[in-house]
């Protein structure tokens, strides 16, 4: 892989990241602070929202790896 293409590849993770990270503390902070519940039961109560975030990122992370790869020039 070029070193283009591995700077596209580390820029798009730090995105993918990012967003996964500011998913989980708006969705955790959402529901601990407006249905008073406490933190644990937050992350539970948030978990298919952020955990299909991160499955999302993660796909979408091997699938422009794999067209950086597969990608001519």
């Amino acid at each position: 892989m070029s070193e283009d293409k591995a700077k596209l590849l580390n820029l798009i993770r730090f995105w993918l990241f990012g967003t996964f990270v500011i998913v989980w503390v708006a969705i955790t902070v959402y529901i601990g602070l407006f249905t008073n519940r406490n933190w644990w039961m937050a992350i539970k109560a948030g978990f298919p929202i952020w955990g299909i975030t991160g499955l999302l990122c993660i796909l979408f992370y091997f699938g422009y790896s794999l067209y950086l790869k597969r990608k001519a020039g």
